[in-house]
């Protein structure tokens, strides 16, 4: 949701983003889900949940992952709205109104009057200035490429100014923003769960407590958080301070449990939504794609693209030849078949379906094709094969381990040794963002719907090249993303964004494009109706669900 990436192992589920995350212990993940299950069965108010793994953090800033408190206990100044047509749209949510100056740089905010934190503290102008301040000097944080390109931000990152000098603010409700050059993404970063807006007063009475310490970490959303228990899960209750509607749930119980133990209390009434990320394809087909559940299934189209990373600071690798074998070596659709049923279709560039710029011109051109890959190597002076590692988290999902079983059969057929390395959750990250990870299996959801949130993110300069194990090597094209922000005629602008994802994945062959999924849910008999977050996250805003 930024986003996300994971080596063999599809990077996602817990949120954004991600099948990563720290597992807790067997012995303690009972207590929440016993709790809930006893204690809230008679409350009509009460929502069930469960995640697979524990949150790290609350606080938005500390994490790219855990952004289930974020969303439910914080707001951005905008929100992103999905259609019934799968177009997304902006919608005011903080921001009560704004303008834009004509040549996209400046923008003059108006915030909506009353709002108060779930403290009584009076929102103001002086808490979003500093919530982006925050983000630029906080340490460990990381999200500072959502605020990266306004005015004065490169400056405070490194250190050389005191405070963001393109946030003016001219009274509580009153402040306005200035780019450092045009970027029409901007107002979608300000939707993002990594943009929710602090208040300067409560984070800094909180301390080192605040993200930590549900009782210190306050927003002005719909939801605070009442319990925090540590590999257990999270209790939240309604804000009644909240400045909008109010929402059905009135309180919310997540539990961490085991997939099998969500299959079994799901199926005994114990939770009240099921994310079938988390479950076994063949219990998916065996139990939930039946008439008993027809009408309980939540379908929304993941706003992701699944694609298996190659390095090319290593060899072969390094040969856009042995790419591009690659890239026709791999059975995309047998995957897609196979295991995950079919739900979702194949992919053949950077954006996925759904996202703004996504270009129907890039689509088509990537057939399975092993004889040409072999032709291809031949070529390429690997007539013999070579071999070549894959890495892949431990904490995979089934589904993303079988892929990855395949990807290696298909990649052996047509010569080409693959050697697949388990490794645990933290040293592959750290492998991967020290750019040598050979290559890996992962997925990208959206944070926010434009072709920057993908393209930018991978390739808008040389770190981010290095930090995703691809080191692309073409600095004129880099160049190139790094521009492509700051067009203002939107048609020209994703015009270049067409031709930049044609030459990285046709031309240069970047990675393969594997596909995007559909994300299932299942809703109990309690449940009236479930609005899945607009990206298919698993992360889920609670005020879409609508309990009888």
């Amino acid at each position: 949701m930024k986003k996300r990436s994971i080596a063999l192992m599809l990077a996602t589920v817990l949120a954004v983003t991600g099948l990563f995350g720290c597992g807790a212990s067997s012995g303690s993940k009972g207590d929440l889900a016993g709790k809930t299950a006893n204690e809230s069965s008679d409350d009509d108010s009460t929502l069930r949940l469960a995640i697979s793994t524990d949150i790290v953090s609350m606080d938005a800033h500390r994490t790219t992952n855990d952004y289930l408190v974020p969303m439910n206990v914080f707001d951005t100044l905008f929100a992103i709205r999905k259609n019934d047509d799968g177009s997304t749209e902006i919608v005011n949510s903080l921001a009560d109104s704004y303008e834009i100056s004509d040549d996209g740089l400046v923008y003059r905010f108006t915030l909506k009057d009353g709002v108060v934190f779930s403290d009584g503290t009076p929102l103001t102008a002086e808490d979003v200035k500093f919530t982006f301040e925050r983000i630029l000097t906080l340490p460990e944080s990381a999200q500072t490429d959502f605020v990266i390109a306004i005015d004065g931000a490169q400056e405070l990152l490194d250190g050389e100014a005191e405070s963001l000098r393109g946030i003016e603010v001219e009274d509580d409700l009153h402040f306005t923003v200035t780019l450092a050059e045009p970027f029409a993404g901007f107002l979608s970063q300000l939707a993002a769960p990594s943009t929710v807006i602090y208040s300067k007063k409560i984070v800094t009475d909180a301390g080192d407590d605040f993200g930590s310490v549900p009782e210190k970490t306050l927003g002005t959303g719909p939801y605070i958080v009442k319990e925090w228990k540590r590999g257990s899960g999270l209790v939240f209750e309604y804000n009644p301070l909240y400045w909008g509607e109010e929402p059905s749930a009135k309180r919310v119980e997540v539990s961490v449990m085991e997939p099998q133990a969500m299959n079994m209390a799901f199926q005994k009434g114990d939770l009240d939504i099921i994310d079938c990320l988390f479950l076994d394809a063949a219990v998916i087909d065996s139990t939930y794609k039946t008439d008993a559940y027809k009408d309980s299934l939540v379908s929304v189209d993941r706003m992701g693209l699944n694609y298996f990373m190659l390095n090319e600071n290593a060899e072969p690798l390094n040969d856009v030849r042995v790419r591009r074998a690659i890239q026709m070596a791999i059975d995309r659709q047998s995957i897609l078949d196979s295991i995950y049923s079919g739900d979702g279709k194949l992919e053949d560039g950077v954006y996925p379906t759904g996202c703004i710029g996504y270009s129907e011109e890039n689509q088509g051109w990537l057939s399975y094709d092993p004889e040409g890959a072999k032709a291809l190597l031949k070529e390429a002076g690997y007539g013999d094969g070579f071999d070549m590692e894959i890495d892949v988290d431990s904490s995979a999902t089934d589904a993303a381990t079988n892929t990855i079983q395949i990807i290696a059969q298909n990649l052996s057929d047509a010569g080409i040794r693959a050697n697949i390395n388990t490794i645990d959750h933290a040293s592959w990250l750290d492998l991967r963002n020290s750019g040598d990870m050979s290559s890996y299996l992962a997925l990208w959801i959206l944070d926010f719907n434009d072709p920057d949130n993908i393209l930018y993110t991978f390739f808008g300069s040389n770190e981010n090249t290095v930090i995703r194990s691809n080191h692309y090597p073409d600095s004129e094209v880099i160049a190139r993303v790094g521009a492509a922000r700051a067009i203002v005629d939107e048609e020209q602008r994703m015009e270049e964004y067409a031709a930049l994802e044609k030459k990285l994945v046709q031309d240069d062959a970047v990675w393969v494009p594997m596909f995007s999924l559909k994300h299932l849910f299942v809703k109990s008999s309690r449940v009236e109706s479930f609005t899945p977050q607009w990206a298919g996250w698993s992360d889920i805003y609670f005020t879409g669900v609508v309990l009888k």
